[in-house]
Formats: C-alpha cells, structure tokens, sequence
C-alpha cells in the first residue's frame, strides 16, 4: 500500500521536526558527556579522599601509640593493687553465702516437719469427712424413699378425684345446653312482638321530630333577623368612637411634632458639645493606639524571649546527649583497657610481678593523679562512688535472683507432689434417684369421653 502524497507546508513542518530532533539528540549528546566527565571527577575525588584518609589514619597511629603503651604500662602495674582488692572482697562474699546456705537448710527442714504434721492432719480430717459424708448420704435416701412414697399415694387419690370431676362437669354442660335451646325459641317470639311494637314508636317519634324541626326553621328565621338589627345598632355605636379616635390621634400628631421640634434643638446642643469635647476624645484615643502599640511590642519581644528560651533548651539537649555519648565511649574505652590488664595479667610471671614501678612510669603515674587531684577530684570521687555503689547492688541482686529461682523450683515441686497427692484419693459415686412422677393433661382425659 503506498504512503498518500504530503503537501509541501506538510514536508517543511515535517524537515523542520527533523531538524529540532537532530539538535535535540546532539544537545543531549553533549550533557551526557558533561555528566560522565562529573561522574569520573566525582569518582577521583572519592579515591583521593579515601587515600589521604589512610594517611592520616597512619599519622594519628604513630602518634597515639606511644601513649597508649604507657597507658598501658601504668594500668598494668596498678591493675594488680585492684585485683587483690576483689579478691579479697570475694572471699569474704563466699563465708557470707556458706553461712546463708548453712542457715537456709536449717530453715528449709523445719519446713519439711511442719508440712509432715499437715499432711498427717489432712489426712485425718478426710477420714472424719468421708464417714460423715456416708451416714448423711444414707439418711437422705431414706427420707427421699418415704417421700416419694407418700407423693405416689397422693397423686392416684387426685387423679381419680379429677376423673370423677370431669365426668360429673360433662353431664352439667350436656344439661344447660338443652335448657339454652328452649330459652332461646321463646325469646325468639319475643323478640318479633318487641320489633313491630318497636317499628309503631319510631313511626310516631319520626312524626313528632319532623314537627319539631319545622319550628326550630321558623325559630331561626326570626332570631336572624333579630341578629342583623342589633348588628346595625353596634355599627352605629363604632362609628361614634371611631370619629373620636380619629380627633385624639390629631392631637396626638400635633404632639410629637412638638417632640420633634424639642428633639432637633437637643442635638444641636449635643453637636456643639462635641465639638467642645472633641479634643479630649482625641486624647484619649490616642492614649489607647499608645497602649495598644506598646501591648503588641511586650507580646512581640515576649515571644522573642521564648524563642530564645527555647533554643537555649535545645543547645543544652544536644550537649546532654553529647556528654552522654561521651561517656559511654569512656565507659567503653576503660572496658577494653580492663580487658587487656586482665590478659596481660595472665601472660605476666612471678618475677615480673615483684618487680618495681619504672621510673617514667611512676613520674607519669604522679603527674596523671596531680592533675586529677588540681582539676577533677570531685568527679573522681563522686565515680569511684558510684561504681563501689553500682558493684554492691549488683552482687546482691544476683544472689537475690539465686534464691527467688530456687524457691520457685521448690515451690513448683511441692505443687506438683500435691496434685499427685489429690488425683489419687477416691470417693464414693452418690446413687441418682431421680423417679418419674406421671402428669395428668386435662384435654387427653376429656378426649376419653365423648359428647353424647
């Protein structure tokens, strides 16, 4: 199928559409170079800075790590003073827990007795129960026996009296419906004398109320007429008043255009003592635009102040955290050193140990306390304090965690030896005497007998 034939505005819109997609392809030829080059200087960029980042991480460790192995070499020859501190510490912790132990089985027995003479007590009061429990089963069977006796004799008595009932009722009813048929005929003749003596009276009455109601028209008539000329004398009487209504609202009128007179001559003087008062309102407003500007300066600058408040606030949380942050990297930091002096303490032998102090480090050891006692001995102490404070509570929150988690072990075992205890005891079953008691329906016993 050939393509149709274009007209030539058709063929130059078509060249110039050719010649925008060219630029626009060689535009966009042109950023994409630009963004390659800016990715491969981004890229350069990113090496250069992570080189020069390994370099100086290199001169921060040459530099650091001569003072962190005398850190090293101080707190190793001083971990020890600590360490026979804590070693002393829990030997004395191990007679407390020998002696709470000791305690604890003593304790622990005399509990074992008292739940012996329970149990032995327990055991006697179920005996008495059980034989209880039998002799009062047997006399409520004995007394259910003789009252179900009793309620069988008196249930036959009332049923035959029932029957007897119902057959005497039924001889009662054959007989009045034979006696309501006679009355019925007889009032049926009755009733036809009643209705033509009925028919004579309305008759009579019809009569007598068409009479009456010819003289109640003629009534009517006449109180009409009546009507209207007392009607007439009324609108002769309003005529009267009206015309002297008409003559008070004249002089009413005359009146208030007196008052309208008065009233014209009092807003003058009210317009002249304007003008003598206008000055003092201009005071007046004028105080009032003042106290208004100086309300809304207070408002602005209180709201400054808050501002400034609160930026305040901000500034001391950020350096709440940042001081926080701060010391658990310390907290972090003394971890790992009580981790080396602890390995270094392994590795270190007995001729080592009673070797004395070096001099560079005790001369560093004297400046390290000198400056602590000159710049932060509140800080030290108030540290020392609470990590004495902070060891305390935790060795007796977990001996307090030893005991709760054997009581409950203990506690459990009981439970279960008690249950074990309970599912084997046994009691008698109680018999069922549940006895049928036959009902009577009234409509089936009158069914039995039928109609005659």
């Amino acid at each position: 199928m050939l393509s149709p034939k274009l007209t030539p505005e058709e063929l130059r819109a078509k060249r110039k559409q050719i010649r925008l997609d060219r630029k626009l392809l060689i535009e966009e030829k042109k950023k994409q170079d630009k963004r390659d080059h800016l990715t491969r200087e981004l890229a350069y960029g990113e090496l250069t800075y992570k080189r020069y980042e390994k370099k100086w991480k290199k001169m921060l460790l040459k530099v650091a790590l001569p003072r962190m192995r005398e850190d090293l070499e101080f707190a190793w020859y001083n971990f020890e003073r600590v360490v026979d501190c804590k070693d002393f510490i829990i030997s004395l912790l191990m007679d407390e827990i020998k002696d709470a132990e000791e305690q604890y089985m003593y304790n622990f027995r005399a509990h074992l007795d008292n739940m012996d003479d329970l149990m032995e007590t327990f055991n006697s009061r179920l005996e008495k129960l059980k034989i209880a429990y039998q002799s009062e089963v047997k006399e409520m069977k004995d007394r259910c026996d003789a009252e179900l006796g009793s309620m069988k004799d008196m249930t036959n008595e009332k049923v035959n009296y029932l029957k007897t009932m119902l057959y005497q009722l039924a001889i009662a009813r054959r007989e009045q419906v034979r006696i309501k048929r006679a009355e019925f005929y007889s009032r049926l003749d009755e009733f036809e004398v009643k209705n033509n003596l009925l028919l004579q009276k309305m008759k009579a009455i019809l009569e007598r109320k068409y009479q009456n109601v010819f003289n109640d028209l003629k009534y009517s008539v006449q109180h009409h007429n009546k009507h209207i000329r007392q009607k007439k004398e009324q609108h002769d009487q309003l005529k009267q008043g009206d015309d002297s209504m008409q003559e008070l609202i004249a002089q009413q009128f005359k009146q208030i255009k007196k008052l309208h007179d008065i009233l014209r001559i009092l807003r003058q003087k009210f317009n002249d003592m304007k003008q003598l008062k206008g000055s003092e309102l201009l005071d007046l407003q004028s105080e009032r635009q003042f106290f208004f500007i100086t309300c809304l300066t207070l408002k602005a600058n209180l709201q400054e102040e808050l501002k400034a408040d609160f930026d305040k606030l901000a500034y001391l949380s950020e350096c709440c955290v940042k001081t926080f942050h701060c010391l658990e990297s310390l907290n972090k930091k003394g971890e790992t050193i009580m981790k080396v002096a602890a390995i270094c303490r392994k590795l270190e032998t007995e001729k080592e140990k009673i070797l004395p102090f070096r001099s560079t480090v005790a001369s560093f050891a004297y400046k390290f306390f000198h400056h602590l006692e000159d710049e932060e001995e509140p800080l030290r102490k108030e540290l020392v304090m609470f990590w004495q404070k902070f060891g305390e509570a935790y060795s007796v929150y977990f001996q307090l965690k030893r005991e709760k988690k054997y009581l409950e072990e203990e506690n459990q075992v009981f439970i279960d030896s008690h249950n074990n205890y309970c599912d084997q005891l046994t009691f008698p079953t109680v018999p069922n005497y549940k006895v049928s008691i036959n009902k009577v329906d009234g409509n089936l016993e009158m069914r039995k007998y039928p109609k005659s």
